[in-house]
This record gives C-alpha cells, sequence and structure tokens, in this order.
C-alpha cells in the first residue's frame, strides 16, 4: 500500500481535487463521514472542476461505513442492533442463564452487547481466544462467554443468520463490488487493524492498487503497525511560525462568561466584515464554530440561551430528547406498573398508579393527543384524596358520588352545565383508560406496530416534530416489527414477565435509544451556508481546512474517550494488541491539531473552576508551552454585557430599553373588606378556626388561594392515610358492637378485631400502595390490634358503672343557635366518638400521631392541643355547660385513655371563640400573628407573601 504523506496542516480539498482531476477508475474512501460530505458538496457545487471533468466522471466518493457494507456480501440474513440480543436471548439455555445470572430478556441486554462488541474485536485484531492471558476473577466469565459464542454460532447456522462481524471476512469479500475500480484510495485513515491489513493485502492480491492519503509527516506514522505514531504532537515552533496562523486562547470563569466572549468575537468579526465590504452571507461560511464537551444535551440548553437567528447549535442529541419518546415512556411507565386482578366473576380489574398519571399530567404534549387538559382537575381532585391507585370501574364510582353530592349543593339550571362540564371530563379520562387497557392486552409487535405508527401520524400536527425524528421513529419501528420474522419457535416466551404489553414498549424505547438525530452531516454542511453562525459538534468536525475556527469549551479531560473496557484492562489490551484510550486520543489530537494548523484565525476558549479543579486541556497547555502563545482572561465590561445581551441572548425588542431600579418596599397595611366579610356566611371547622386565630392573614390567603395543585404524588403510606385507616377501623368496631357496648355485654374477640382491620384495609385498596401493604400488616397493624384490645377493656371498664348508654360515632354537629356568635357565622365539626349517658357526655378523639416523649410522658402541647379540639366541638352539644362533659383522647399506638387534666385557663371557651371572630369580623387590617413562634407552621407557609418584618414597623412590633 502506497502512502501519501501531505503534512499536517495540508488542505485537504486541493489535494483531493487534484486528484479528482485526473479522473481516474478510482474509489475514494473517508474514514471521516463529515470530510466525505463537505469535499462531496464543494466538489459538486465547484462549477470550474465539474466543467473540466464533464459528465464521465470515472471515480467516486464513499464513507467508510458505506464501503465495508459494500464490499461485505452473504446470502444470509444479517442480524443488527436490537436484534442481536434477541438472538443472544433465544440462544441461551438453562445452564447458561444460570452461569450468567440472568433470568429475563432485560437483564442480558448489557451482557448481549458486551459480548457482542468484545468477540467483534477480539475477530478484528485476530487475538487468539486459547491464548489469552487473564486473571482468575476473568477466567470463568470468559469461558462462559466462550460457551455463548458457541451457541450463538449454532443458532446463526441453524437459522440462516449471519452476525456484522461474522461477516467482517476476506472470504465474503465481494469481487462484483470491487471490479468497478482499479483503485481503492484511503483518506487519512490513521490507523488499520489487522483484519483490515489482511483485507487491504487481498485488494492487492486482486490487482488493485490500495493508496493512504494521510495528512501527516512520515514521522508521525508508524509504516510497519499502519497507525499514527505514538510520538505525534505539534511541528516544531519554526514550522507555526512559518504558517502565520493567529492564535486566540481565552479562559473564563464560567459558561455564561464564555458566551459572552464567543458573542463579543462574532460582533468584532461583523464589524470587520463589514469594514472589508463583504456581504453577511460569507460569514457563517468563513466562521466555523465546534463544540468540544461531548454532553451535548447540557451544551445545547446552555446554547438555547442564545438567539437562534444570530447562533444556532447543531448538536447531536438523542431520541430521548424528543416529544415523542418522552410521551412513549409515559404510557411505559402506565403500564409496567399496572396491576391486573383476576375477580371470582372472571372479569379483570385494572389498577393504574396514580404516581404515574401524575406525570402524565404534567406533560402537555401527551394531554394534546390524548385530549385530557379538560380533565385536569377531576385529576387533581383525585390526587388530593390521596389516591395511590384508580381503576375505571373507582372512576365511574367516584363521579357518581360527586355528582350527588353536587346535586344537592347546586340549583337545577346550575347542575346542568356543572353535569355536563364535568361528565365531559370524566368520559375522556375514562376513554384513555380504556385505551391503555386494550394496548395492555397487546402481546405480538404487529399490534404494537400499527399502534405506534398511529400515535405518531395521526398526532404529528400537535406534538410538532423535526422531520429527522419522523424518520428516526419509523426506522427504530420497521427494524423492531421485523423482529418478528425470525424463525424462532415461541419468540417471546419467557422472554418477560408477565406483563408483556409493557416489555414490547420498553423494546421499542430500547430502539429508539440508539438513534440520534441533529447528525445529518450532509444536512449539516448546507445549513453551514445560511445566514447564520452555526455552533457543531467537535465530535463532527471534518480534516477539511476552515479558514476561521472557534473551538469552545477545551477544558478539563478533552479529548474525553469512550472505551468498552469490559473484561479487559487497559493493561491486558495494550500487550493484546487491543486499542487502548490512549491510541483513540492520538486520531482526536490528530483531529483538532489539522484544524488549528490549517487554519488562518483560531480562537479557543475554555472554563476554569478551581472550585471543582478543571482547567484547561492538554491541547491548550501544549499550544501555550511550545508556541508561546498566551492566555487572555475573558473580562468583559458591564456595558459589553448589557449590550450583548440585548442583541444576542434577547429577541427583538421594539420598545426602548429603559435600565429599571427596584424601589423600596411600600407597606400595603393589610387592609380589609369588612363589608364583603360581614356580608358572607362563615362556616368554620376547628382546623380553620385555628388558622384565624394564630394567623388572620394566612386564613384569607388561603380562602383566596382556594383548593391548591396536588405538587407531588408519592407511593409511601402517609401519616394522614394511616390516620384515617386507624380512625375507620376504630368506627367499624363500634358501629358492629354497638348494642353490645350500649347494653354491657361486649366481649373483645380478636378475631374480629383482626377481620374488620382487614375489611378496612381492603377497602383503602386504592390509597394504599401495595407494595407496602403486607410490611404494614407484620409490622404496624399487629401493633393496632394490640392497642386495640388494651383500649376496648379500659372503655368497657369505664362504662361498667354508666346508665342508659346511648353512642354516636363520626358524629357531624352544627350549631344551631348562629345567633349567639354573629350573624352568619357558625362553627362545624366532627368527634371521632361521642358517649352519652344518664348524667354525663363522654367526648372522644383518636390520635394516631405521637403522643409519647419517650419515658417522660404525654407532650403537654400535643394532648392540649388534642384538648382544645374537643373543646370546640364540645360547644355544639345541646347544653353548653362543660360540666357534664369528659373529654378523653384515645392514644391508638398505646390503646391508652388520656384524661383532661387542664387548669380552666388552657380550655377554650365560647367566648375565646367569639372574640376571634370578632376581631376578624370587625378590625380593620389582617393580624400576621407571631412568626417567631417556632410552632406556627400555618405562618412559614406564607412568610415569603406576608414579610412580616417589612409590613409591621417597629412600633407595631
Amino acid at each position: 500500500m502506497k502512502i501519501n504523506y501531505r503534512g499536517i496542516g495540508s488542505d485537504l480539498k486541493n489535494i483531493l481535487f487534484e486528484e479528482f482531476r485526473k479522473n481516474e477508475n478510482t474509489l475514494f474512501v473517508f474514514e471521516n463521514s463529515a470530510s466525505f460530505f463537505e469535499i462531496k458538496r464543494e466538489f459538486l457545487q465547484n462549477e470550474e472542476i465539474q466543467q473540466d471533468l464533464g459528465i464521465f466522471q470515472n471515480f467516486r466518493l464513499i464513507n467508510s461505513y458505506d464501503f465495508y457494507e459494500n464490499v461485505f456480501v452473504t446470502n444470509k440474513i444479517v442480524v443488527k442492533e436490537e436484534k442481536q440480543v434477541v438472538l443472544f436471548y433465544n440462544s441461551l439455555d438453562e445452564k447458561l442463564k444460570k452461569r450468567l445470572e440472568v433470568s429475563s430478556y432485560y437483564d442480558i441486554i448489557d451482557i448481549a452487547y458486551n459480548y457482542y462488541n468484545l468477540f467483534a474485536e477480539l475477530q478484528e485484531h485476530k487475538i487468539d481466544l486459547e491464548n489469552i492471558e487473564l486473571e482468575n476473577w476473568q477466567k470463568n466469565l470468559f469461558e462462559t462467554l466462550k460457551m455463548v459464542d458457541e451457541k450463538v454460532k449454532e443458532t446463526c447456522q441453524m437459522k440462516g443468520l449471519i452476525l456484522p462481524y461474522m461477516l467482517r471476512n476476506v472470504e465474503n469479500i465481494s469481487d462484483n463490488f470491487l471490479r468497478k475500480y482499479k483503485k481503492i484510495c484511503f483518506v487519512n485513515k490513521v490507523r488499520f487493524s489487522p483484519l483490515e491489513k489482511e483485507i487491504v493485502k487481498n485488494f492487492e492480491e486482486k490487482g488493485i492498487i490500495v493508496e493512504n492519503i494521510l495528512q501527516l509527516s512520515e514521522n508521525d506514522f508508524d509504516t510497519k503497525e499502519l497507525k499514527i505514531n505514538e510520538s505525534f504532537s505539534l511541528p516544531a515552533k519554526e514550522i507555526f511560525d512559518a504558517k502565520d496562523i493567529n492564535i486566540e486562547i481565552h479562559e473564563f470563569s464560567s459558561k455564561f462568561g464564555e458566551l459572552l466572549g464567543l458573542v463579543r468575537k462574532l460582533e468584532e468579526v461583523e464589524k470587520e466584515s463589514k469594514k472589508a465590504g463583504k456581504k453577511n452571507g460569507a460569514l457563517g461560511e468563513n466562521y466555523r464554530i465546534f463544540e468540544a464537551q461531548e454532553n451535548a444535551e447540557e451544551a445545547k440548553s446552555d446554547y438555547q440561551l442564545l438567539r437562534q437567528q444570530k447562533i444556532s447549535s447543531n448538536l447531536e442529541i438523542t431520541m430521548k430528547d424528543t416529544k415523542i419518546y418522552k410521551i412513549l415512556n409515559l404510557i411505559y411507565n402506565l403500564l409496567d406498573n399496572m396491576k391486573e386482578i383476576n375477580r371470582k366473576s372472571g372479569e379483570k380489574l385494572f389498577l393504574f398508579r396514580v404516581k404515574d398519571l401524575y406525570d402524565t399530567y404534567k406533560s402537555n404534549d401527551l394531554l394534546n393527543i390524548f385530549d385530557l387538559k379538560d380533565s385536569y382537575y377531576i385529576f387533581q381532585n383525585l390526587a388530593s384524596k390521596d389516591y395511590k391507585y384508580i381503576s375505571r370501574e373507582e372512576l365511574e364510582r367516584i363521579n357518581q358520588d360527586e355528582l350527588k353530592k353536587l346535586e344537592k349543593e347546586n340549583q337545577k339550571e346550575k347542575f346542568k352545565d356543572i353535569y355536563k362540564k364535568r361528565m365531559t371530563a370524566i368520559s375522556k379520562i375514562i376513554k384513555f383508560v380504556e385505551e391503555l387497557e386494550k394496548v395492555y392486552e397487546y402481546t405480538t409487535l404487529k399490534e404494537y406496530g400499527d399502534y405506534l405508527e398511529k400515535i405518531y401520524l395521526n398526532n404529528e400536527e400537535k406534538v410538532k416534530e423535526d422531520k429527522n425524528v419522523k424518520d428516526k421513529y419509523f426506522e427504530a419501528l420497521s427494524e423492531m416489527v421485523v423482529l418478528e420474522d425470525f424463525s424462532f419457535d415461541n419468540l417471546w416466551d419467557k422472554f418477560f414477565n408477565e406483563n408483556i404489553s409493557a416489555n414490547l414498549l420498553k423494546l421499542f424505547l430500547k430502539y429508539l435509544d440508539k438513534k440520534s438525530i441533529g447528525l445529518n452531516l450532509e444536512e449539516t454542511a448546507e445549513e453551514d451556508l445560511e445566514n447564520r453562525f452555526s455552533i457543531n459538534s467537535f465530535q463532527n468536525i471534518s480534516e477539511n481546512t476552515k479558514e476561521n475556527i472557534i473551538i469552545l469549551n477545551l477544558q478539563d479531560s478533552f479529548p474525553k474517550i469512550r472505551m468498552n473496557n469490559f473484561l479487559f484492562s487497559k493493561v491486558q489490551r495494550a500487550k493484546m494488541g487491543l486499542p487502548t484510550s490512549d491510541d483513540k486520543k492520538l486520531i482526536e489530537m490528530f483531529k483538532i491539531y489539522q484544524n488549528i494548523l490549517s487554519a488562518k484565525n483560531v480562537y479557543l476558549a475554555y472554563v476554569k473552576d478551581l472550585e471543582k479543579n478543571i482547567d484547561s486541556a492538554s491541547v491548550i497547555e501544549e499550544l501555550k508551552l511550545k508556541y508561546g502563545i498566551k492566555v487572555i482572561e475573558g473580562e468583559i465590561s458591564e456595558a459589553e454585557e448589557l449590550y450583548f445581551v440585548k442583541k444576542y441572548f434577547l429577541k427583538d425588542r421594539k420598545e426602548k430599553w429603559d435600565k429599571k431600579e427596584i424601589g423600596e418596599f411600600i407597606q400595603s397595611k393589610l387592609e380589609k373588606d369588612l363589608e364583603k366579610i360581614n356580608a358572607e356566611k362563615l362556616s368554620l371547622g376547628y382546623y380553620s378556626f385555628e388558622k384565624m386565630r394564630d394567623f388572620e392573614y394566612g386564613y384569607y390567603l388561603e380562602k383566596l388561594i382556594g383548593e391548591q395543585e396536588v405538587e407531588k404524588v408519592e407511593d409511601e403510606l402517609n401519616v394522614k392515610i394511616f390516620g384515617t385507616i386507624i380512625h375507620a377501623f376504630y368506627e367499624n368496631v363500634v358501629m358492629k358492637n354497638k348494642a353490645d357496648l350500649e347494653n354491657k355485654t361486649f366481649e373483645i374477640d380478636r378475631n374480629q378485631l383482626a377481620e374488620i382491620l382487614e375489611n378496612v384495609i381492603n377497602s383503602f385498596e386504592y390509597k394504599v400502595p401495595k407494595e407496602y401493604l403486607e410490611f404494614y400488616k407484620k409490622v404496624s397493624f399487629e401493633e393496632i390490634l394490640n392497642s386495640a384490645e388494651k383500649y376496648f377493656e379500659k372503655l368497657i371498664k369505664k362504662l361498667e358503672t354508666e346508665k342508659d348508654i346511648q353512642i354516636y360515632f363520626e358524629e357531624r354537629i352544627k350549631l344551631s343557635s348562629e345567633k349567639e356568635l354573629f350573624e352568619n357565622v357558625s362553627i362545624n365539626g366532627v368527634t371521632d366518638l361521642h358517649i352519652k349517658t344518664s348524667d354525663k357526655n363522654y367526648l372522644f378523639d383518636y390520635k394516631s400521631g405521637k403522643l409519647r416523649d419517650g419515658k417522660k410522658g404525654y407532650k403537654t402541647d400535643k394532648v392540649y392541643k388534642a384538648m382544645e379540639q374537643l373543646d370546640y366541638y364540645s360547644l355544639m352539644l345541646e347544653n353548653d355547660n362543660n360540666e357534664n362533659i369528659e373529654k378523653i383522647i384515645v392514644d391508638t399506638w398505646e390503646g391508652a385513655l388520656v384524661s383532661d387534666e387542664r387548669t380552666e385557663d388552657k380550655k377554650l371557651t365560647k367566648e375565646n371563640i367569639e372574640e376571634v371572630i370578632s376581631r376578624y369580623r370587625n378590625n380593620e387590617v389582617y393580624d400576621l400573628g407571631n412568626f417567631k413562634d417556632s410552632k406556627n407552621y400555618f405562618y412559614k407557609e406564607y412568610a415569603n407573601i406576608c414579610r412580616r418584618e417589612d409590613e409591621l414597623s417597629d412600633e407595631d412590633e
């Protein structure tokens, strides 16, 4: 093979155009796809060379991937991408699954890809599998992989399949393809694998001339190993000085500062261009900008700050970043966490996790596709009631209950409108749920293929994705659907768990994971001609000459090399002759040196962050040391910063940019609308009264805001639900044994208690996460039964001497004598248990929270708070005289009865309540409460709104 050395910094376009003019029967193979597309574009657009060559052109340009796709042929089916994983899993017998410690398809995905990459690499570099020196921990795994390899090859042989790496063999070289060319010319192939050396030798044996055009010097290339020399580095300073290249190196302390530095540079470019009489249209072509860091998603979010009309970004992103992927992932989560319950009737009940529905309702794109926006308020109401699961059946039941309630509360004409609106909204949720239930029953890729095609095409206008996204989506879909063309028996048998549907959708998402968008290099090359600056990924930089070049974020460990070091260490790889990260880094260094040394003006920037131990990359240090280039620290004046932000970061502004200052805080005095307050009907429960008393303004704000959205849905069994279960359990026990308790014939039966508790728990099937249920049954609920036994023993003893016992539970009492307080004012509440006897009223309040403070006894503040609640409820009894009322707190954790030991001044009286309500209805300004009280949690919720310190002067305080 002839090697044509052209030296670092040479002009690739001129070199190749010189070769093209010979018009020989040559195939030019580009190792760098970006170089291929740029050269191809410039060649086709160059009128002079097109006229010289005419219509009969004997040579052809091709990138390396397409070259090998054409060189190797087979009459077998080539298995690619995710189909390789399916083949891998189908080839495993039970013995191999056990050795690999896998049980389902998704357990082996990473193992499968590691296996294919490893064995492809071993074949590519002609490694004898029997002579590899392994550590003890590696031997068992490698032996297992060799056994897998044999099984995979057996399956391929039996089914007429072949893997890409198996296809790469000189025996499969296509003579039909090669006979078209007399010469094959590689362009900048700086490393040949042992297999590629063998391929080159085969070409030459067939009489084909092989050449390699390299933009390197002879000293930079190892002709024996056919790879770039390890000693490759920047050329001497004399060579650099002769090139007369203007290199600027800029250091910034932040990425935003770097962006400002970039726009300042581009501002200078525009001014110089105008002075020279150039057209703006040439700017994008002559100034090329590249992003050095490989985290495209993070970099793209930074560049989105820039006005896209001025500076756009064309960085690689995957399908994971697209709207359609995120929508399908939400559907997958819904399906994956669905619970299927088989009823005795034979019907199936499908439970959906509310947490997943919450995520669904946060996606505007999904709400648009399934027309769910009108039902948002219904879902929020559902989430606010602590539902953890929901079903179509439960949705319908809740809706009927809600309609009955609304019908009672509203006039007939108004109810008609409410009914119509609610039925429209609920029908949309139910339709969505029904569709998911149908999809859940899918068991084949054909069914999914039709559904996924429909969901994209029917909603194309709503989602509004880029054309490239659509192409990649359907490319992945076609690749997935043909999996069932494999002639495997029971293809999906034992592949997944019982939820086949969710796993098939996950399979499609895995296909999408592999698809990159925004990297159509042919289109990128065209876009660079547009009237704007474009930021591209350094990963896609060509070796073609760029007159002016900007490279950003040259810090940290650039270039970062992704190496799959599965099984073998770096030292082992080097010893075996496999490429290491150092080998790949040399190739990336060649690309950056070539671009820097072939340009006229170079702008390099990096971000230095000493706190994170981030400094300039090695390429910057080499340029500084070898060529004596000084670093320019990126200081930007305030005036420049404001100008650049206005021009490059904001949309077009027609209004004048005026400097605005934040003035002093203006006190509002928080004045009340007393006329409105006194006219409205006020019904106060205890908690509302408490808020009014402790923090009037917060009470007003809460009423003003109304029902707030649920911001987070958790799977855990929260304290609120736990308390509700406890209350329901105690109430059901009393309800079931009411007559016996009243007749003093009640006997505690633990089996009955356990049955009632079990039934109560089951009634909360939509509110108690299934995965937590068994845990709580074993731990907490047994303790509840023990406590309940203690409680009822004490209750029986307390009622032993009482006569004429009457029991009321969860009794709702509304004060009828409203005039005794104020006009339009009433109080209401719920007492957990009210027992009336011949001469006494007992009021019980069940508390599931922690009342004890270790061995110190009961927490006074907790008990007093609970007792105050009973004070409030006691005022709603017909007889307001508290002398015949006994208030008892039930500690449900210990089954203990906590009696009222407060002094009279600690009790809440009717006069206290009247005083609070009178202040609310008559004082002209809202009271802000005691903000220094650490227990005033309600104040803390609105602290940033009311700003007590600013609202009140020193005198007020």
